[in-house]
């Protein structure tokens, strides 16, 4: 698990709100994530995590104190500003291109690169971390199972050389041994540097590998679970419960 930090966080999230028509959705949510940090996010479904992950790459409109990614604002910038500057999100739901290639998926994913060195190394590790991207490169993305899709969304994330990861619910309709893979990768993430937020619904595995997780429940965060805490399955209950 991490050290502690005295420099200045990568990603410093305070006072966030989200609302659609008036209606909040984020209120008032607070959280850092430093560099090489794996920071989750756990709550039920609709309570907003998935808002949140969109505020923060300028998907959803949205008000804070402070957003800040390595010390610049990033309220009002644009998701294409923000994806350059280092931050990378895999939406819900392994969204590929089906159309493409699992190669021309994954060079798109190269078009976010500050810069085009280290390209081939980035690509030779997604391989070591995902096989079957390298074994069923030339195959059409669309006819890949879920897990394989999955597999491919994160391993083209990977490929704009993000500082940040962000992961919104990558195991959600994935089979026990896709779901695994996708854990199993995101600690050789954090291992290689890159820092990961990981939003789950998963709350046992997610509280067991993160440096922290927080507990986001109708738009706020409720508590901070260590990996102490992954045990305590009546502390994950009352997590999730409020009870």
């Amino acid at each position: 698990m991490s050290d502690a930090r005295t420099t200045a966080p990568l990603l410093a999230v305070e006072d966030l709100t989200v609302a659609y028509r008036g209606v909040p959705a984020v209120s008032g949510v607070s959280f850092t994530v430093a560099e090489g940090e794996l920071v989750g996010i756990i709550g039920p479904n609709g309570a907003g995590k998935s808002s949140m992950m969109h505020a923060l790459v300028g998907a959803v409109r949205a008000n804070a104190q402070s957003l800040t990614f390595a010390g610049a604002n990033l309220l009002g910038v644009s998701t294409e500003r923000i994806a350059r500057s280092g931050v990378a999100l895999v939406q819900e739901g392994h969204n590929v291109f089906g159309r493409l290639t699992v190669r021309e998926n994954l060079r798109l994913g190269s078009t976010a690169r500050a810069s085009s060195a280290g390209l081939a190394e980035d690509l030779e590790w997604v391989y070591t971390l995902f096989p079957i991207l390298q074994e069923f490169a030339e195959r059409q993305a669309g006819l890949l199972s879920g897990g394989q899709q999955q597999q491919l969304a994160i391993g083209r994330a990977l490929l704009a050389a993000p500082r940040l990861l962000a992961l919104d619910e990558p195991s959600l309709g994935l089979s026990p041994t896709a779901v695994d893979t996708v854990f199993a990768s995101i600690e050789s993430i954090r291992a290689r540097g890159t820092a990961v937020l990981l939003v789950e619904q998963r709350a046992q595995q997610t509280v067991a590998a993160a440096d922290r997780t927080h507990v986001l429940s109708e738009g706020r965060i409720t508590m901070t679970l260590s990996p102490a805490d992954a045990q305590d399955s009546a502390l994950l209950m009352k997590a999730y419960l409020g009870s």
